[in-house]
């Protein structure tokens, strides 16, 4: 395509060119012989022979030629230019370190602690024990009681009574005869009520019926009973005597 224009543009130069020169001629004649007739003549008639065409093929229209226009460059307006922001420094990560997992709790025994014996404590029994045959010495007693005049309180009169029978026709000697108090299964000398009679005392064949009262000096749970020592004084006093029960213990708690 390109060609065929190139060869059509060449022609038409050269056309253009020869009229140039046959205008040239015919006015270089007409100056040359004022007198003389112009000759008509002919101008020659250039014959390009533009090379064939294939069937089917469609020429490309004439080209035209048109002077070239200047164009006014676009101009470039210019902008402000955002100012370039500080980038973050970057930060040290710290690596995650290797953590152990906690230690798989182990079956730890449970350490058993076996029951020790503990001791249990005496019971409030009569030192020497329960109340005794009516062959103490032939001294049986057949009654022994609190009052209900009593006050149950440190110091206060606890008031008893009791009887005692002498099945042996004769005197009984005794060197002491009252109230035994016995507080955490231990009889207590020291508070001992003596009752009746002395040293080198004794109880008539007919017997005896005595009431008389106690002060315990403590606030806590006890047991009275009839008691009677046959042994001397001394020792009956220092409680290395023969101490016998003659009756039953009665529970007082004293506030």
């Amino acid at each position: 395509m390109n060609r065929t224009l190139t060869i059509i543009v060449v022609a038409l130069a050269a056309l253009m060119i020869l009229l140039l020169g046959v205008v040239f001629v015919l006015v270089l004649q007409d100056t040359l012989s004022p007198d003389s007739e112009p000759v008509p003549t002919l101008a020659p008639t250039l014959v390009i022979e533009l090379p064939a065409e294939p069937e089917g093929t469609e020429l490309p229209p004439p080209a035209i030629d048109v002077p070239p226009t200047f164009t006014a460059l676009p101009t470039s307006t210019p902008t402000d230019t955002p100012e370039a922001t500080a980038t973050p420094e970057a930060t040290n990560t710290p690596l995650p370190t290797n953590t152990l997992p906690p230690p798989t709790p182990t079956n730890t025994p449970v350490p058993v602690i076996l029951p020790t014996n503990t001791p249990v404590p005496p019971t409030n029994t009569p030192t020497p024990g329960a109340p005794p045959p009516s062959s103490a010495r032939g001294l049986t007693a057949t009654s022994f009681g609190l009052q209900d005049r009593s006050n149950y309180v440190v110091g206060g009169q606890i008031w008893f009574d009791f009887n005692i029978v002498n099945t042996t026709g004769g005197e009984v000697p005794y060197n002491r005869l009252g109230v035994m108090p016995r507080k955490g299964g231990t009889d207590r000398l020291d508070w001992f009520q003596q009752s009746y009679g002395g040293p080198n005392a004794s109880i008539k064949p007919g017997g005896l019926t005595h009431e008389d009262n106690i002060k315990l000096p403590e606030a806590g749970t006890y047991t009275l009973r009839l008691a009677i020592c046959f042994d001397g004084w001394e020792a009956c006093n220092s409680g290395g005597g023969t101490w016998v029960t003659l009756s039953q213990e009665i529970p007082v708690t004293i506030n």
